[in-house]
């Protein structure tokens, strides 16, 4: 951040230069860049030197992750970035860490990359640690083979501990493709223990919110609730607060059949579509697809019935 700042003010310094004569023949405007160049460095180091709070109004609690604990966060630059310029225009991925010391609203977290730093507790998403799951469960867990924060159904539970999976929030359709030639959406892995935990309700972080926007509904994946604010991760990895009568949260598994009509997302934005086939197995419904004659695929978790959308 530091750095953006000041190469801005060797801009002017610089641009200034390439006046020539113009800038020679007046000492006191050179003065003045200068100063101003100094200030706002000074300015720009006490940012960087101040805690990270990307989203001040969001209240500061305490966090249920402990020492040890896989936790799942964004990765330090862009919570700096986010604190330091606009959040709403900052693009977040969370990505596993782990805890390093609670405290009560800010904690230690030793990331992958930056070392132990302290971010805010509302930053964290919590993994339960020591959890089993049966075939079926939705976990919150990460792409253990990509990077990512990651919904998954379990498909084998010969290891309750360490289950089989298919990662629900990778698009069935992805193109990309392992070494076998399965799809990235369609693949089974077998994650680490003590790396997820079963969702079982809503309002729960990981699982998804329908959030009202004018005349639309758009979806996102609740980080954390406190009171009457929700603090979500929309589409395309922008998050944002809302207050609790804004959202609808949606079931962790949705009630339907085949020919029921429902809502869900496209594009990031609800649309009214029929159920034409359920994948139990696999966590996914296909529905129709407004704009298209090809049918969506829709992840457990972001399929809602009672949206007043036509």
């Amino acid at each position: 951040m530091k750095k953006k700042i000041w190469m801005l003010g060797m801009g002017a310094i610089l641009l200034a230069s390439c006046g020539g004569t113009e800038t020679n023949t007046d000492t006191t405007e050179t003065n003045n860049e200068t100063t101003d160049t100094t200030s706002t460095e000074i300015e720009e180091d006490v940012v960087e030197n101040g805690p990270i709070d990307p989203f001040p109004d969001f209240p500061k609690g305490g966090t249920s992750a402990a020492t040890g604990d896989y936790i799942l966060t964004p990765s330090l630059g862009w919570q700096q970035d986010a604190t330091s310029g606009e959040a709403a225009d900052q693009t977040f991925i969370f990505y596993k860490a782990k805890m390093s010391e609670a405290g009560d609203g800010y904690s230690k977290v030793d990331f992958t990359f930056d070392g132990e730093q302290e971010i805010p507790n509302y930053m964290i998403v919590p993994i339960k640690p020591s959890q089993t799951a049966k075939k079926g469960d939705i976990i919150l867990t990460w792409w253990q083979s990509g990077s990512g924060m990651k919904r998954a159904i379990v498909t084998d539970d010969s290891n309750p501990a360490e289950p089989e999976v298919n990662y629900i929030d990778i698009d069935w359709d992805n193109p990309a493709t392992t070494t076998e030639g399965v799809g990235f959406g369609q693949r089974k892995e077998t994650i680490k223990p003590g790396s997820f935990h079963v969702l079982t309700s809503e309002w729960e972080p990981g699982t998804t919110v329908a959030v009202k926007k004018g005349a639309d509904y758009k979806v996102a994946t609740i980080i954390a609730v406190s009171g009457d604010h929700v603090l979500t991760c929309g589409f395309g990895g922008k998050m944002a607060m809302y207050s609790k009568s804004e959202c609808t949260a949606l079931p962790v598994v949705p009630n339907v059949r085949v020919g029921d009509m429902v809502q869900a997302p496209w594009v990031g934005t609800f649309k009214s579509v029929k159920v034409q086939k359920i994948d139990k197995v696999m966590g996914r419904i296909w529905t129709d697809d407004p704009f298209s004659d090809e049918p969506m695929v829709i992840a457990f978790g972001d399929i809602a019935t009672n949206l007043p959308i036509q």
